[in-house]
């Protein structure tokens, strides 16, 4: 077993350096950038965009001065020796040339600002191989860079750290949720095959799976918070263990979607397992159906539910954006529609990389709980 989990944890961190490249080159590759003309960005985020993707390098000033003009202009390709720059330098103009070729990236400094020896005066272009490099050195370090919305001033970590225990909440909640009414509801339809009970249950499980959250959420809204009132009508999300009322709504519409999901996998599980040889056997020695059921069925019946596990919590411990952006939640996955939108590349990067951490680890632990369920899987 320990074998095993060492072979899958070294191809686990293969799966997550194919994902992070995967993803990098559809961000870099994409038309458009988060510096477009109608994005332009103060230069302290240029700063930090160039030290932390590595899309722009600084040319530093050799001599302390005044700048008298900048000669350059944004995407002009300038070759090695040709002024770029001109500084006052203790009541002297002077012309500062280019210590190789490069392509501007953007001018940080304007007319009349004084430039200290050795801080940039230009950013120039690198190449594709160089902001990879450059990204997966950083990654190495747990550096996720500076998002772009934010001006600078807030790191990527930042914004998961802060948003991410709110989703796996309520990805617990959820989770909680369609555990209990899916796997009760598979195996009660399972159990009564083909009667009034089977079919309710499925077509009710059918219904839940067609039916999308963004419909869901604000029909439970409608039902509960404005016709019966039984719950607050505000939303947003207060820390664990407070405002309860405010966390039912949405754990429930997040949680019965994959209840259906369950119900349905569970149902199928027990009909295949219930007509086994070694079933036949236990009934056959006069074990009564309550412990045929509970005792040898169970584990059989529930495998395909828990091959449906890894994924789901991986979804669920990241959230839902349909959920969150339903119910106000200040949840982690706004990242992946927003972020996506402003090409804020940093952040973009950072929350698919958490959720690919978060399905290659869940599917570890499914593929463990395997061999602990079901006693002909062997892992040397």
């Amino acid at each position: 077993m320990i074998r095993y989990i060492l072979r899958r944890l070294l191809g686990s961190v293969v799966v997550i350096f194919c994902v992070f490249t995967i993803s990098f080159l559809i961000m870099r590759l994409s038309p458009g950038s988060p510096f477009d003309e109608e994005k332009e960005l103060p230069a302290a985020v240029v700063a930090g965009q160039a030290q932390t993707t590595g899309m722009a390098r600084p040319l530093a000033s050799p001599r302390t001065g005044v700048v008298v003009e900048v000669l350059v202009q944004k995407n002009q390709e300038v070759e090695e020796g040709e002024p770029y720059v001109v500084l006052d330098i203790d009541g002297e103009q002077r012309a500062i040339k280019a210590p190789e070729d490069f392509v501007v990236f953007r001018a940080v400094r304007k007319k009349g600002e004084l430039v200290e020896e050795g801080r940039p005066i230009v950013y120039g272009r690198t190449s594709l191989w160089h902001q990879y490099l450059t990204t997966l050195k950083n990654y190495s370090r747990l550096d996720f860079g500076v998002t772009f919305d934010s001006k600078g001033q807030r790191t990527v970590l930042e914004n998961i750290t802060e948003t991410l225990p709110v989703s796996m909440e309520l990805g617990a909640y959820a989770l909680v949720i369609a555990m209990i009414f899916g796997l009760g509801a598979g195996l009660l339809a399972g159990l009564k095959q083909n009667t009034w009970i089977d079919h309710t249950v499925m077509s009710v499980a059918m219904l839940g799976i067609s039916l999308p959250s963004i419909v869901l959420g604000p029909l439970l809204i409608l039902v509960f918070v404005m016709t019966l009132q039984w719950l607050p009508a505000y939303g947003g999300w207060e820390p664990f263990g407070g405002g309860w009322g405010q966390k039912i709504l949405p754990a429930f519409t997040l949680g019965l979607v994959y209840a259906a999901y369950f119900a349905r996998v569970t149902r199928g599980g027990l009909l295949e397992v219930i007509r086994a040889d070694w079933i036949r056997t236990a009934r056959a020695k006069g074990m009564s159906e309550r412990i045929v059921v509970w005792r040898h069925a169970l584990k059989g019946a529930i495998l395909p539910a828990v091959t449906l596990l890894g994924p789901t919590l991986a979804h669920l411990m990241v959230g839902s954006v349909v959920v969150e952006k339903v119910f106000a939640i200040p949840g982690v996955s706004k990242y992946f529609v927003d972020s996506a939108i402003n090409r804020d590349y940093p952040m973009v990067m950072g929350v698919v990389v958490i959720y690919s951490v978060f399905l290659v680890f869940f599917n570890l632990v499914v593929d463990v709980a395997y061999a602990y369920l079901d006693p002909r899987v062997k892992y040397e």
